[in-house]
C-alpha cells in the first residue's frame, strides 16, 4: 500500500467522521443529543486533526485544533449547547469539510480567520463564564487583590506555615506497535510527540526485538515505549491520540502490580512486558478499582468474543467495476449455454437449474457491494439549506423519511448534481418569503420534505416543498416569448408544469449564484434520464410542488421479459410488467379513429403497440391474435402492450446506446440474448408517454 492509497483511506474516513458529526450537530439543533453525542461530535473532529497532522495538511490541522478545543469545552460541560453556538458549529463543520476537499484536491484552503475568531471567542467565554457579576443584586463582590501581594506571606504571618500538600505523583504510559502495524498507514513519530507536547517523557524504551540488520523490515514495529505523564494529564486526553489507530498499538496505562508507579523496576519491566490492549482508561495498578477492573478483562475478553464484531473491510471500487463487468459477462455466458441447451432439447438438466440459481446469488451479491444508502446525499442537504438561508433569508426546515434506501453507488454519486438543483429550485422559487407566508397564514418557515421508497423494482425520490406551487399563467407567458409554444395553444396543467425543464427556460427575473440562467431544470432532467430514470412533478397552487424521480435500483444488471415483435426481440423490464393476456374481441373498445383500449376487470387500459419501434411491418396488428402484456408506468398508468408473443424472461446485462451509437427515443439500452443476437430494451415510462401524446395507431392509418 503507497502513500497515496493511505491518503485516499484518510479522505474516506474523513467523509464519514464529517456525516458523523453533521448527524450530531442536527441532534443537538432539535434537542436530542446527549452526553454521547457530544462525545461522538469530538471523536469525529479529533480524528480528521489526527489526520491532518499525519499528512501535513497544516491549515486543516489548525483549524480543527480550535474546532476541537471548543467541543472539548462543550463536553466539559463548561459551554452550553445554545442554538447561536449549534449554527457557529455547523458553520464550522462546513468549513472543516471545504478544508478537506481543499486537501483532497489540491485546491485553496478555506478563508477560516472569522470563524477561528468566532471559536476563540466561544472559548474564552467559557473560563469567564463563572466569575461573579458585580452588576447583580445581593452582597457586593469581594475587593480584588493587588496581584504583586504575596498571598502565602500574608497567610503565614496570620496562620503560620502551612504543611506543603502531597504533590501528585506523574503516571506511566506504555505504548508498543503492532508487527505490521505501518502497513496501514500508523506512524509511531507522531504518537511520541504528541505525547511531548503533553508534557511527558520517554522513561524507557524497549529495542530487545531489533533483529539483525540483514532481517530488519523497515514496515515492521520492533520497539516499545513508556512514558511518564505529568498528573496534569488524564489518561482520556491521552486515548484520544490513538482514537484513529485501533488494533494497530497495544497501550497499556499505569506500572505493574505491587510495585509504585514510578519505581525504576517498574519502569523496566513494563519496558519490556508485553502489553494488552487497553479498551479504555485503567486506573493505576494498587488502587481496589483499578483491580477490580483488572480481575473483570477476562470476563469482558469472553462476553467479547461470545458476540464478535461485524469486520469490514476497504476496496477499490474499480476492483467492484471489474467483479461486475465480469458478473455480467458470466449471465450473457449462462444465458447462451441455456439456448444452446435448448436448441439441443436438454432443458431439462437438473444442473442447468442449480447454475441458474448460483449465478442469480452471484450477481445479487455482487450488486449488494456496490449498493449505498441515499443518506450518503441526503446528509449533504442541510449545510445547503443553511448556505440558501444566508443568501435567501428563507428559513426552511427538512424532513427526511427513506434515507436507508439503497441505490447502486454510481446512480447516488450522479443523483446529487440534479437533486442540489431540485432543492435550490424549491427554496428560490417554490417557498415564499417569510411576508408571503404569513399573509397567507402558513409558517413563516418553509418545510422542505425528502424520501425515498423502494417501489417495483425501481427507487422512487420525492422533493417537496409546501410553497405557492409552480405559477402557471407566469410559465406559458414565458414560453410564448422564449418562442417555445404558440399563444394560442392549448395545453393541459401537467404540460405547463414540465415546460421548466426546457433548455434555457427561467421564470426568475433576476439572474443570481441560485438560478436565473435557465440551464437547471434541463440539467436536472438530462442528469436522471442517463441515469435510466424518469422525473414528473406535481403541483398545487397554494400548497407546494412535488418533484419525483424514478431511478432504477442499478445500472448493470436487471431482470427481463423477451418479446417478440415481427422479426425483432425486444426486452420489457420485468419491474414494469403486471400480467400478460390474450384478449376476446368482446374486451375491446375503440376511442376516436384510432386508440384501442382493453377492459380489465372494469378498468379501461390503452393498448399500445410496438411495431413501430421496431420497425416491423409484419408485426402482429390484431390484440386477439398477439399478446397483451400488462404495463405499470409512474406518470401514465397502466398500459397495454401489443406484441406477438413472449419468448423468455431472464437477467439481462445492460449495455448503454449512448456509448457505442447515440440515443434512441423510447429505448433504455440495450443487451445480448443468449442466441447472440443484439435486443432493444424499452423505456416503457417514456413509450407509453409519448404514445400518450402522439398515438401510433393514428400514424399507421
Amino acid at each position: 500500500m503507497n502513500s497515496e492509497d493511505i491518503q485516499n483511506i484518510f479522505f474516506v474516513e474523513c467523509e464519514e467522521s464529517l456525516e458523523a458529526a453533521e448527524a450530531g450537530l442536527e441532534a443537538c439543533r432539535n434537542g436530542t443529543h446527549d452526553g454521547e453525542t457530544i462525545n461522538a461530535i469530538f471523536r469525529a473532529v479529533h480524528s480528521i486533526k489526527g489526520g491532518a497532522g499525519a499528512f501535513g495538511y497544516g491549515p486543516l490541522q489548525a483549524f480543527t485544533h480550535v474546532f476541537e478545543t471548543l467541543l472539548a469545552d462543550v463536553r466539559e460541560g463548561t459551554v452550553a449547547i445554545t442554538d447561536d453556538l449549534t449554527g457557529l458549529l455547523l458553520l464550522s463543520l462546513d468549513c472543516v469539510r471545504d478544508h478537506v476537499e481543499a486537501a483532497r484536491f489540491g485546491g485553496t484552503a478555506p478563508d477560516d480567520a472569522a470563524l477561528m475568531a468566532q471559536l476563540n471567542e466561544a472559548h474564552e467565554k467559557a473560563g469567564t463564564a463563572d466569575a461573579p457579576d458585580s452588576s447583580a443584586g445581593g452582597e457586593a463582590a469581594p475587593a480584588a487583590v493587588p496581584a504583586d501581594d504575596d498571598l502565602d506571606a500574608m497567610l503565614d504571618d496570620l496562620l503560620g506555615p502551612a504543611t506543603p500538600a502531597a504533590p501528585k505523583e506523574p503516571w506511566l504510559f506504555h505504548m508498543r506497535p503492532h508487527g505490521g502495524s505501518m502497513n496501514n498507514g500508523s506512524e509511531p513519530l507522531y504518537w511520541l510527540r504528541e505525547l511531548q507536547e503533553m508534557g511527558g517523557e520517554c522513561v524507557a524504551c524497549d529495542s530487545a526485538n531489533v533483529p539483525p540488520l540483514d532481517d530488519f523490515d523497515v514496515q515492521h514495529g520492533y520497539l516499545g515505549w513508556s512514558f511518564a505523564m505529568p498528573a496534569s494529564v488524564s489518561r482520556e486526553q491521552v486515548s484520544e491520540i490513538f482514537d484513529f489507530v485501533g488494533d494497530d498499538c497495544a497501550l497499556a496505562f499505569g506500572a505493574e502490580e505491587g510495585i509504585p508507579p514510578m519505581h525504576p523496576d517498574a519502569v523496566e519491566q513494563a519496558a519490556t512486558a508485553s502489553v494488552e490492549t487497553a479498551a479504555g482508561p485503567v486506573p493505576a495498578q494498587g488502587d481496589d478499582a483499578g483491580k477490580e477492573a483488572k480481575d473483570a478483562r477476562p470476563d469482558a475478553a469472553q462476553a467479547a468474543s461470545r458476540s464478535p464484531k461485524p469486520q469490514s473491510i476497504r476496496v477499490d471500487l474499480a476492483k467492484l467495476d471489474k467483479m461486475n463487468d465480469g458478473v455480467g459477462e458470466l449471465v450473457i455466458a449462462q444465458a447462451m449455454l441455456a439456448q444452446r441447451l435448448a436448441d439441443e432439447n436438454l432443458m431439462h438438466i437438473e444442473e442447468l437449474a442449480v447454475l441458474d440459481a448460483l449465478v442469480r446469488d452471484v450477481q445479487e451479491h455482487a450488486m449488494a457491494f456496490r449498493a449505498q444508502p441515499i443518506s450518503a446525499v441526503f446528509s449533504r442537504v442541510p449545510r445547503l439549506l443553511r448556505e440558501l438561508a444566508s443568501s435567501t433569508g428563507k428559513h426552511v426546515n427538512l424532513e427526511v423519511t427513506g434515507e436507508t434506501t439503497e441505490l447502486d453507488k454510481t446512480v447516488v454519486d450522479r443523483l446529487s448534481e440534479p437533486l442540489t438543483h431540485l432543492i435550490r429550485n424549491a427554496v428560490d422559487h417554490g417557498i415564499e418569503s417569510t411576508e408571503r407566508r404569513k399573509a397567507a397564514g402558513k409558517d413563516p418557515e418553509g418545510t422542505l420534505t425528502l424520501s425515498a421508497e423502494q417501489k417495483s423494482g425501481r427507487v422512487v425520490i420525492r422533493i417537496a416543498d409546501d410553497g405557492a406551487g409552480i405559477d402557471r399563467e407566469r410559465v406559458f407567458a414565458k414560453a410564448v416569448a422564449n418562442g417555445l409554444i404558440s399563444p394560442d395553444a392549448d395545453l393541459p396543467d401537467e404540460e405547463i408544469d414540465h415546460l421548466i425543464f426546457a433548455p434555457g427556460f427561467s421564470t426568475a427575473e433576476q439572474v443570481s449564484n441560485i438560478s436565473g440562467r435557465g440551464v437547471g431544470m434541463d440539467v436536472v432532467r438530462q442528469n436522471v434520464k442517463e441515469l435510466g430514470g424518469r422525473i414528473t412533478i406535481e403541483s398545487c397552487p397554494g400548497k407546494g410542488t412535488t418533484f419525483v424521480l424514478a431511478l432504477p435500483l442499478t445500472l448493470a444488471i436487471s431482470d427481463g421479459m423477451v418479446v417478440q415483435v415481427g422479426g425483432q426481440s425486444l426486452v420489457l423490464p420485468l419491474a414494469h410488467v403486471v400480467e400478460s393476456l390474450r384478449p376476446l374481441a368482446s374486451d375491446l373498445k375503440g376511442m376516436g379513429t384510432s386508440r384501442q383500449l382493453i377492459n380489465i376487470r372494469g378498468n379501461f387500459v390503452p393498448i399500445v403497440r410496438l411495431d413501430h419501434l421496431a420497425g416491423e411491418e409484419l408485426a402482429i396488428d390484431d390484440p386477439c391474435k398477439g399478446v397483451l402484456v400488462i404495463v405499470d408506468t409512474e406518470r401514465c398508468g397502466q398500459a397495454a402492450l401489443l406484441v406477438d408473443s413472449i419468448t423468455d424472461q431472464r437477467q439481462f446485462v445492460i449495455k448503454n446506446l449512448d456509448t457505442h451509437f447515440r440515443a434512441v427515443e423510447s429505448v433504455a439500452g440495450a443487451t445480448i440474448l443468449g442466441n447472440g443476437r443484439v435486443a432493444l430494451i424499452i423505456d416503457v415510462d417514456n413509450l407509453v408517454q409519448s404514445e400518450n401524446a402522439h398515438p401510433t395507431l393514428q400514424a399507421a392509418a
